[in-house]
């Protein structure tokens, strides 16, 4: 009789399937497990949509979530904490009626539990897990920060799980998933965190042989609930550029090093993916989607052919090092094959501050790119932060005259506190700086449970500094209360 297995998904995705989630299906019934999806919005749970559409008082808005956050006052802070428990996804503010949604699935009976975790549904995931340690069903926790060990130490020992995964573990995940049930040893198996001596260990790779993964596996999602259907696509792991000292994203547990899927291996998903599903709509999750030349090259020549009408979006990097694939004549083409948008980090308009955080990024480069994509019939959508360290007025605004200059070609901007992220290179920095060349950077308190290390930027109370976000603010709420192109509206609020 197969082994049953229980996947919980406790990501972020509101408006389309997660795609990690996808390969752990496919690979799965693959090891022919009997496999069932547990997805909050099945049970009615709303996620976190990437940007809710801005209301006229967004200004308001963002003047109160940024002066509430940078306030020392202990009664404002708390204010500004009830704000956010409101502003969060229903997901995150109804643990109880989650956790009695997998209690009652728990009782058709399953060998295992496998949950697919962001961090901020550790509460979550310890009352999921008790009441898998009262079942006795083991748990195996997995989620693309554990590859950070100060993460991984926070999680190890949630009563009820029996083991952590912070590696790529595609191809051993079979085997791990039938030494979980048979309460084997997994020491062997590189990506599981084990505890040992109060230490962890970990010996995992990035997995190279991306071609080798079965297509994803959707079909157990709640399509009929999405806005639109959309595809997610991954063409490779880790970033093309990975050198921005603020960015979690290039060491979270895929993140690690490039890699890349052959051109034809992603145009036969997005054939079948598309037939499977029914739909025409791609969003690729990639970090740098022209991180492979070859790949950018391919979708803007095959997409069309494959998948005639498919529209598509996802995130470049405008870098100044090389051939970024970026020109007016590669735009078009993208355009043509169904590239309606894109989203690039900005991070800030003062090319000292972009210099300072290896950002590989020269503004006159991102001037140019927003002219052309603009031209070329694209919708752009640039994400940004204000507080990182050594930032002034100045930098604020030289930030503001930039987006003032461009905003004709913006269409969407959010904008961010800048977080120390665990396991960062900035992190690094900061913890060996014995020059106190970070000296503005007050009141810290790690975080790692949530792969964080809280702090206070001291140069926010500088009153010329408060004065120039506020101005900033003021022209990012313009830019967010402009429709959307015509052919990008399907994708509002996806990225």
């Amino acid at each position: 009789m197969k082994k049953r297995i229980l996947v919980v998904d406790l990501n972020n995705f509101a408006r389309y399937p997660s795609i990690a989630v996808g390969y752990l299906m496919a690979i799965l019934r693959e090891g022919l497990y009997d496999v069932e999806l547990l997805a909050p919005l099945s049970v009615g749970l709303k996620g976190v949509p990437r940007e809710a559409p801005t209301p006229w008082w967004g200004w308001l808005d963002l003047q109160f979530r940024y002066l509430t956050g940078v306030s020392r006052n202990s009664l404002i802070r708390k204010v500004r904490s009830r704000y956010a428990t409101y502003r969060a996804s229903q997901l995150a503010r109804s643990k109880a009626s989650m956790v009695a949604d997998f209690s009652q699935l728990l009782e058709k009976g399953f060998d295992a539990v496998l949950i697919s975790t962001y961090l901020m549904y550790h509460p979550h995931c310890v009352a999921i897990a008790e009441v898998c340690r009262r079942k006795n069903v083991p748990v195996l926790l997995g989620g693309p920060y554990f590859a950070s060990p100060d993460v991984a130490r926070e999680w190890i020992d949630i009563p009820g799980v029996t083991a952590l995964v912070g590696g790529e573990v595609e191809p051993h995940l079979c085997e791990l998933v039938r030494r979980t049930i048979e309460r084997a040893s997994t020491d062997d198996i590189p990506g599981v965190w084990h505890r040992k001596n109060e230490r962890l260990s970990l010996n995992a790779p990035p997995f190279a042989r991306l071609d080798s993964l079965p297509m994803p596996d959707y079909s157990d999602f709640p399509w009929s609930k999405y806005p639109n259907a959309i595809i997610p696509m991954i063409t490779g792991r880790g970033c093309g550029w990975g050198a921005c000292t603020f960015c979690s994203d290039i060491t979270s547990t895929a993140g690690r090093t490039y890699r890349s899927r052959s051109p034809e291996n992603v145009l036969s998903e997005l054939a079948l993916q598309s037939q499977r599903h029914q739909a025409k709509l791609f969003v690729f999750t990639d970090l740098k989607l022209n991180s492979n030349l070859s790949m950018w090259h391919a979708l803007g020549s095959e997409v069309q052919r494959r998948v005639p009408g498919a529209k598509w979006i996802g995130a470049v990097h405008v870098g100044n090092h090389g051939d970024s694939g970026l020109s007016r004549g590669e735009l078009d083409q993208a355009r043509a094959a169904g590239m309606v948008r894109l989203t690039t980090g900005f991070e800030s308009g003062s090319q000292r501050l972009l210099d300072k955080m290896a950002k590989g990024v020269d503004l006159g480069d991102t001037s140019r790119f927003l002219a052309d994509a603009h031209a070329a019939g694209i919708s752009v959508r640039m994400t940004m932060f204000t507080g990182f360290p050594g930032e002034e007025a100045r930098d604020v605004n030289e930030t503001t005259e930039f987006l003032m200059r461009h905003k004709m070609y913006i269409e969407r901007l959010p904008i961010y506190r800048f977080q120390i992220m665990s396991g960062t290179r900035f992190s690094e920095l900061f913890e060996q700086d014995k020059r106190g060349k970070y000296s503005q950077i007050k009141d810290v308190v790690p975080n790692h449970t949530q792969a964080l290390i809280e702090h206070r930027y001291a140069q926010t109370a500088d009153p010329a500094y408060r004065k120039a976000v506020l101005a900033l603010l003021r022209v990012v709420h313009e830019i967010n209360r402009k429709p959307l192109r015509e052919s990008a509206r399907e994708f509002e609020g996806v990225m």
